[in-house]
């Protein structure tokens, strides 16, 4: 994994994704979901979304491929008396029986995968006419190849997309009914973001830290977030 990753694991960092768990609640609200619905928060993380997910009272599965994300998901779920539970597993191999889940939420998660085999494997656990709910990160302006290079090197992704990209591949996946969601302004704005510090915490993350806060600034003209919704 990449050092931006453990950062995140290591600082317990909730709500990494651009506008943070508003954001969050702001997509969730604009999708009108079921209560008798099922649902699989891809890369959870810390259990933010699905905590609040499970808060409302929808049943919810969780997994991420960190191991210390997973105990710390964990630890939130019992410390809420959730009844929802996080596994180390990967998108790119989904524990799940076919057609599982009406519904996959996916936040700042499909770009670190090789995406073919993610959207492949959500799709084979999606109901027919299930949802894929995503925040995943875009190329709105071109970059020289060096500068590609290393966000992707840093990041750990194996793909930065535009946003006709990501259309097309999600496309050649078997998705359908893409919409591109649209948010006002206040929307995306981030709270302060709640951490939850592992007690040692390596020396060489808090340089990732910055260096994180560093790339953001640089090339902020350059890359965003896209919010999309599609059905299989």
């Amino acid at each position: 994994m990449s050092d931006y990753v453990e950062m995140l694991a290591y600082f317990g960092v909730s709500g990494a994704h651009p506008g943070g768990i508003e954001l969050t609640k702001t997509m969730i609200e604009h999708s009108k979901l079921l209560f008798d619905q099922r649902i699989l928060d891809i890369g959870c993380g810390t259990g933010q979304t699905a905590a609040y997910l499970g808060n409302l009272g929808f049943h919810v599965d969780a997994i991420d491929t960190h191991p210390l994300m997973v105990e710390k998901a964990n630890l939130r779920f019992k410390r809420e008396e959730l009844p929802v539970n996080a596994i180390q597993a990967s998108v790119e191999n989904l524990p799940f029986a076919d057609a599982s889940f009406s519904l996959l939420i996916s936040e700042s998660v499909l770009s670190f995968t090789h995406l073919s085999a993610a959207l492949n494997e959500m799709k084979r656990v999606l109901l027919p006419g299930g949802k894929l709910l995503a925040n995943e990160a875009v190329l709105k302006a071109p970059l020289s190849t060096k500068e590609l290079t290393a966000i992707q090197e840093f990041y750990g992704f194996r793909s930065l997309f535009s946003t006709s990209e990501w259309e097309e591949q999600l496309k050649e996946a078997g998705f359908h009914d893409l919409r591109i969601l649209s948010f006002d302004e206040h929307m995306v704005q981030e709270e302060p973001t709640e951490m939850e510090l592992s007690p040692h915490i390596p020396s060489k993350l808090y340089d990732t830290l910055q260096t994180h806060y560093d790339l953001i600034q640089a090339h902020h003209q350059h890359l965003s977030h896209i919010l999309f919704e599609c059905t299989v």
